[in-house]
């Protein structure tokens, strides 16, 4: 016996939950939801062809439960994060002087602003980073930060 004849020798549902448990374990290593959906809908596909011993209708079931359980599964995805995003640009409307605050324009609204380097001063039009907030207060970073000075107190 070859391994053709072996394979559509044996019951469907051994079949079935083959694909299945091999999708799954697949799924281990890619991690794409779209196949764990087909792999569980092979392993049900597989207890239904224990009273379903029609090949047709398994295939609908199968169908149908990997149409389903793909969208379902990507549903649960997480998105990505805003938060994760590089810094982004913002305009210095009211000059924050060294250690101080000032106003920047940012996504369309006025922020209070504070440089993160307390040591340097930022003047007003000019082009900064947002790298963070504290409160309702916007921390910047000059942009580019080597045109300014800054007091080096490593030394």
């Amino acid at each position: 016996m070859n391994v053709p004849q072996v394979i559509s020798s044996q019951p469907y549902y051994l079949l079935w939950l083959a694909a299945g448990m091999f999708c799954l374990f697949l799924n281990l290593w890619v991690f794409e939801p779209t196949i764990a959906a087909l792999g569980v809908a092979a392993i049900i596909t597989a207890i239904a062809a224990l009273s379903i011993n029609s090949f047709g209708i398994q295939l609908l079931i199968w169908g149908i439960l990997s149409v389903a359980l793909a969208v379902l599964l990507r549903g649960m995805v997480p998105r990505e994060s805003h938060d994760l995003d590089p810094p982004t640009e913002a305009e210095v409307s009211v000059s924050i002087p060294r250690g101080g605050m000032g106003e920047v324009a940012y996504e369309g609204t006025l922020w209070t602003a504070r440089c993160q380097v307390s040591d340097v001063a930022i003047a007003a039009g000019q082009t900064v980073y947002v790298v963070g907030r504290q409160g309702n207060t916007i921390l910047v970073m000059p942009s580019p930060y080597s045109g300014t000075k800054v007091m080096d107190r490593t030394a």
